[in-house]
């Protein structure tokens, strides 16, 4: 390092000890839309992930899966969902909540390996059925959170009759009536606090909210959204704050630490915000099309902010592409490390921090055989193509005030293309998905479907297989007379290095 560019580091703000890895925290929302962040809508009150943006870039050809589990599965293994039978939910919520047995490392384990403290907190939602499937078996030292998705209250901690919180391997029960988000704040703080200068730690702090059912502490609501006049947007608009103070906790206590210049920071989303009018979240992902379990750029186009040391430009947009395949050889390569073969995406480190051209032109967005999705999506630099049906919300859904304000109308279509049906957009021109270009330009179409079939061939479609050792039909157990999950009711396949457990 030249004493020139010691001293550029320093004007900027940067710490200069080349030798130090970063502290690396991925915070994952779920079902953050496009249009729920302060910094695209004004009512919304995300100040301190605005700071975050200012402070590092906004990526805004920022890519995920059209629905959780699939997107946890590509940011945890760095390989495509659909090549382990995980390219939707049907493999964990009727399948027993059991992520298949692999040979390979998960992003925690890998950090683990170059000397990182690996902690997890939130939602995890990748499987339970025996000790080696849950966070502290695929590699995180610690856990606080839940192990299913989406529960009935985010005060109870319950999953319909299951009890749902945890405290690494024990179940955490006094956690009860105290707010899921608030629980995830405290303790991302706590790691903070209690974490060693010596040592980095990286922490996927995984928040359940701003997902359903739409509860939030009326305090948050008071606070910061009681301009809000659309009902479900300020319920909405409060969980998302609950999340902001949490970011805004966390951020004052790296500095009180004085580790904030040698912390990375990823704000996103796990897919867009769930969209219509049957069942409304208050979510929006204006102006863009469609939404949550789409292939419209509604439901897979995710808000995404990166702060971290090294950063040569900032308070700028990066309008790179990266897919949710890409994090983990992204995080390692931050970390210092390497992707292995057996990795699908792209590091993009280099290109982010040097604010240059992304090394990723193309991308799937996703590939999904079940039967009521049965789509894929791919695109090739400008264009984009879709076949099959592109998900359950197919229109366009405009906030309440733009369309009181006559700035915009809403416009629902919700159609029931089959896997024969193709669509084509220039995002260029089209970034709405507006004009369907596939009659006109039959000769492109051809050429992305080669495109998408060579990938397939070389990353193939893997149908889910479920355990054929199961211990216990029971997905349940009694703890102190509560009905609890159980994570011991199979045994994993090919798991000889494995512990087996007793059935409960």
């Amino acid at each position: 390092m030249t004493w020139t560019t010691v001293t550029l580091l320093v004007l900027c703000g940067v710490a200069v000890t080349s030798a130090a890895k970063p502290n690396i925290i991925f915070a994952m929302l779920d079902d953050a839309g496009w249009y729920d962040f302060q910094s695209h809508d004004p009512l919304m009150a995300t100040p301190r992930i605005d700071q975050l943006r200012q402070e590092g870039l906004f990526l805004d050809n920022s890519y995920m899966l059209p629905m959780c589990s699939p997107t946890r599965t590509a940011l945890l293994t760095g390989r495509y969902p659909h090549t382990m039978g995980l390219q939707d939910v049907n493999a964990l919520g009727a399948r027993k909540l059991f992520w298949p047995n692999e040979t390979f490392s998960m992003l925690p384990g890998e950090l683990k390996g170059l000397g990182y403290k690996t902690h997890m907190l939130g939602k995890w939602h990748l499987g339970h059925c025996h000790p080696s499937v849950t966070p502290l078996g695929r590699g995180f030292d610690t856990f606080q959170g839940m192990l299913l998705g989406a529960h009935s209250s985010y005060y109870t901690h319950m999953k319909g009759k299951v009890y749902d919180w945890w405290n690494n391997t024990q179940l955490d029960l006094d956690a009860k009536d105290t707010y899921n988000t608030d629980l995830i704040n405290d303790a991302m703080v706590d790691i903070v606090q209690q974490s060693q200068t010596d040592q980095p730690f990286f922490v996927y702090l995984a928040y359940a909210a701003p997902h359903g059912p739409f509860e939030v502490p009326q305090r948050y609501v008071d606070t910061y959204c009681s301009h809000v006049t659309e009902p479900t947007r300020r319920i909405h608009c409060a969980m998302m704050a609950a999340i902001d103070e949490g970011i805004g906790r966390m951020i004052d206590a790296l500095k009180a630490k004085d580790i904030y210049n040698n912390t990375a920071i990823v704000v996103t989303s796990d897919n867009g915000g769930p969209v219509g009018f049957r069942n409304p979240s208050g979510s929006y992902n204006y102006p863009m099309r469609g939404g949550k379990k789409t292939v419209y750029e509604g439901g897979t186009k995710v808000y995404t902010v990166v702060k971290a040391p090294g950063l040569t430009v900032t308070n700028a947009t990066w309008s790179g592409m990266i897919n949710a395949v890409d994090w983990m050889p992204t995080l390692l390569h931050m970390a210092g490390g390497r992707a292995a073969d057996w990795m699908h995406g792209i590091n993009a480190w280099n290109r982010i921090k040097n604010f240059g051209v992304s090394a990723r032109k193309e991308m799937l967005y996703t590939y999904n055989d079940y039967v009521k999705f049965n789509h894929r999506a791919y695109r090739m630099g400008r264009w984009k193509l879709i076949q099959g049906k592109p998900g359950f919300h197919q229109g366009w859904y405009v906030p309440q005030n733009l369309v009181d304000a006559g700035v915009a109308e809403k416009e629902p279509l919700d159609g029931n293309q089959n896997f024969t049906h193709f669509e084509l957009y220039n995002l260029n021109t089209d970034p709405e998905e507006r004009k369907d270009l596939a009659a006109k330009k039959p000769e492109i179409v051809q050429e992305i479907v080669g495109k998408m079939e060579a990938l397939l061939d070389l990353y193939p479609l893997q149908p889910f297989v479920e355990s054929e050792s199961a211990l216990s039909d029971s997905y349940t157990t009694s703890v102190d007379g509560v009905t609890v999950l159980s994570t011991c009711f199979c045994h994993p396949d090919n798991s000889a290095d494995t512990p087996d457990c007793t059935a409960a």
